[in-house]
């Protein structure tokens, strides 16, 4: 090759280099926006997550960076049922939460100063079982008004749980009429009645996971009553190993686009959970 056609061809090799550089940092880019795109945008708005202190502790053994990935930050729940001991354990973050199935106890346990004073959230878990006194499942509303008012003036904040099953209460307030136990707890406003008193509340939704469009018409529902009684208050949806699998449980999460998710295990179905729970990472939360 003569002087002059080397000379000729260097301009030209300089731009073909100059355009593949171009050309690779757009493809970069656009697969950068592509994977932004791809994560699902109900997964910024997802900011808790709530578990057990025993079920995050057994996580961390059986899947330590996803347990410290959902629940190693302030942002997330662990509860308890000790006035004495906390939740909290392997050395994470996660705020305690001190769980109550009456209301009749927790005003006992406040007027003997028997909650430990680094507790600074408390639940109230009021369903229809034997835990919860008759006169609380009957009137659920007046119930979750009085704790939340207890709890916020002793300086504590509140989460609020009321099961869908207080439906089934005999001598409930608001009785249940020819319908289900969705429709019952939207009609007779519980969410609103959660809400009015509490920081957070639970949507007790995880019977229907895998319905993932009732799933989401009961939670979506929930959450606007509740937010009609008070503006700022915080939603979770609730899911649990007892009803389908870890895929399935994902799927209902991932339709609502909940402000959060309560996560129900037993020691038993922890595979379960964890398997859900690294779906949920997968997938952006």
């Amino acid at each position: 090759m003569s002087a002059s056609t080397v000379a000729a061809a260097r301009p030209a090799r300089t731009l073909l280099a100059r355009l593949t550089a171009t050309l690779a940092a757009a493809l970069t880019i656009g697969a950068a926006a592509a994977t932004l795109e791809m994560a699902p945008a109900c997964a910024a708005t997802t900011s808790n997550w709530v578990m057990t202190g025993w079920n995050i502790h057994q996580l961390d053994q059986l899947s330590p960076a996803v347990a410290s990935h959902f629940f190693n930050t302030p942002a997330s729940y662990a509860t308890g049922p000790s006035t004495t001991t906390s939740p909290v354990s392997d050395g994470f973050t996660t705020a305690g939460v001190l769980v109550y199935n009456s209301y009749a106890q927790f005003a006992a346990d406040l007027a003997s100063h028997a909650i430990a004073p680094s507790y600074t959230w408390v639940m109230y878990d009021l369903e229809y079982w034997a835990a919860t006194p008759l006169a609380e499942q009957q009137n659920p509303a007046a119930y979750m008004q009085q704790f939340g008012q207890l709890a916020h003036a002793h300086g504590l904040q509140v989460i609020e749980a009321p099961g869908r099953d207080l439906g089934l209460v005999p001598g409930a307030a608001c009785p249940l009429t020819r319908e289900n136990l969705d429709h019952w707890y939207l009609r007779c406003n519980i969410p609103g009645a959660a809400a009015a008193n509490a920081d957070m509340i639970v949507v007790q939704d995880q019977v229907n996971t895998t319905n993932p469009a009732e799933f989401d018409y009961l939670y979506t529902t929930a959450r606007t009553q509740a937010q009609a009684a008070n503006p700022a208050i915080t939603a979770d949806a609730e899911v649990s190993t007892t009803y389908g699998t870890a895929a399935q449980m994902a799927t209902a999460a991932k339709s609502a686009r909940a402000d959060g998710i309560y996560l129900n295990a037993t020691t038993g179905t922890l595979g379960r959970a964890s398997a859900f729970l690294r779906t949920m990472q997968k997938a952006g939360y």
